[in-house]
């Protein structure tokens, strides 16, 4: 297994990507390497216990995968807000795009064969397959990811954070990550893991973006050439079961088949996937789909 760690251009930003690249992966038959690109959830990063153990799962799997921080996440540099979804959506671009024409660094020439989101990273790459259909990958794999974005999570907000909304228009959420790096952002030689402490403000114009977000997009993707995988954990306090349901229902309807859209819910399983029994559980489901799936798309 190699691992590289590099920086892609999306927007007015870099973006810092992870790649780990089994010693023999799967390829296509001209070669190519299959890679999955995955995408977090709000104010986390690509060392989220979940994606360190998903990258480690398509490894054995001889699955190649890269993972990213979003705009103002992480390692990358810019700015994110509540509800840049479709900003998002166009960093998933930008990575896949970026494989597409420039391969994974160190490894050589790459199939996006397809991406797994987390939380809001799944809305996100819901989006993103909708917005840049023509990159839309086979393989679609929403992990808790929200449906209905103008639902709030009851008690997110403090009393005095609804107060300075109401008078101020915005309010300060949290500071989020480690390690400041140089004041533009840019990591420290050295320091790969190093995070800039950012602050993370909500405005009234974030929420109403977020609420104006239609998910319901989603009926409008290409399921006559891709395959759906949504998962949620029953004990899921931050994301209700029926977003899920409502994401299996919406494309059920439009796709061809039965087999293109798969929901499962994993018994015990909470929102962040961080304990392992947890992820072993994971496994399991990730593992029994791409056994079904990966033989219809030639891999």
């Amino acid at each position: 297994m190699s691992q590289t760690e590099f920086f892609v251009h999306s927007r007015n930003a870099q973006l810092f990507a992870r790649a780990v690249v089994p010693n023999m992966p799967r390829r296509t038959r001209d070669g190519r390497i299959a890679v999955f690109v995955l995408s977090h959830g709000l104010l986390d990063n690509i060392d989220a216990p979940v994606f360190r153990h998903v990258q480690e799962t398509f490894n054995k799997l001889s699955i190649a995968s890269v993972a990213f921080d979003f705009h103002g996440n992480g390692c990358s540099t810019g700015t994110t807000s509540y509800g840049n979804y479709y900003n998002e959506a166009d960093d998933i671009a930008s990575i896949v795009k970026h494989l597409q024409t420039t391969g994974i660094p160190n490894s050589g020439p790459a199939f996006v064969l397809g991406t797994l989101g987390h939380s809001k990273g799944a809305s996100s790459m819901m989006l993103f397959a909708f917005k840049h259909m023509h990159m839309c990958p086979p393989l679609l794999i929403n992990l808790s990811g929200r449906f209905w974005l103008a639902r709030e999570i009851t008690m997110r907000w403090t009393k005095e954070n609804q107060r300075q909304l109401r008078e101020s228009g915005k309010f300060l959420w949290r500071r989020y990550g480690t390690k400041p790096t140089k004041s533009n952002g840019t990591k420290i030689e050295g320091t790969a893991n190093a995070k800039l402490v950012r602050e993370y403000w909500i405005s009234l114009d974030d929420m109403a973006e977020r609420s104006c977000t239609d998910m319901s997009v989603v009926q409008a993707l290409p399921l006559h050439r891709c395959f759906v995988l949504n998962i949620t954990g029953s004990k899921d306090q931050i994301v209700p079961d029926d977003d899920v349901w409502e994401y299996d229902r919406l494309m059920r309807m439009a796709a061809p088949n039965e087999d293109r859209v798969v929901t499962r819910i994993v018994p015990g399983a909470a929102h962040f996937w961080n304990k392992q029994r947890e992820l072993c559980a994971l496994d399991r489901s990730l593992v029994r789909w791409l056994n079904d799936v990966l033989p219809k798309i030639g891999l």
